[in-house]
């Protein structure tokens, strides 16, 4: 099975958008400016709250859209349910709990790998000739 292609903004965040590669993809596709995606209805009491802080630390990033509220609602329902029993959480819903992190970038590995503004590129001793 081949890999599967990494989406465009992500090679904006990394810095390693060509357009002479990516952008005949897209053939004039221009991602919904629509801001952070709405919560899902069902969504209330505690994971609403954690939903309101992954808003606040993720929503200028423009990384998440409205196809991506599923799966945050799950993130923020099982924080949720991590914050209210810790020691009681089972070890299953911990391991799900990471995974649905680095999906979401809101681990510092995966932000590691996706870059950004504040991520120097190294010096090309070529650039000059």
């Amino acid at each position: 099975m081949a890999a599967r292609r990494t989406p465009n903004n992500v090679h904006k965040l990394k810095g390693t958008f060509r357009p002479d590669r990516h952008a005949e993809r897209v053939s004039g596709y221009q991602p919904p400016a629509d801001g952070y995606p709405r919560p899902p209805e069902y969504l209330a009491g505690a994971a609403l709250v954690v939903w309101g802080e992954v808003e606040k630390v993720m929503g200028a990033c423009n990384l998440y859209t409205q196809a991506d509220a599923a799966k945050l609602a799950r993130y923020c329902c099982i924080e949720a349910e991590f914050r209210a029993a810790p020691v009681e959480f089972p070890a299953a819903k911990l391991s799900q709990l990471r995974l649905i992190e680095r999906d979401l970038y809101l681990d510092p590995e995966a932000r590691a790998k996706v870059g950004g503004a504040g991520a120097s590129k190294p010096a090309n001793p070529f650039d000059d000739l």
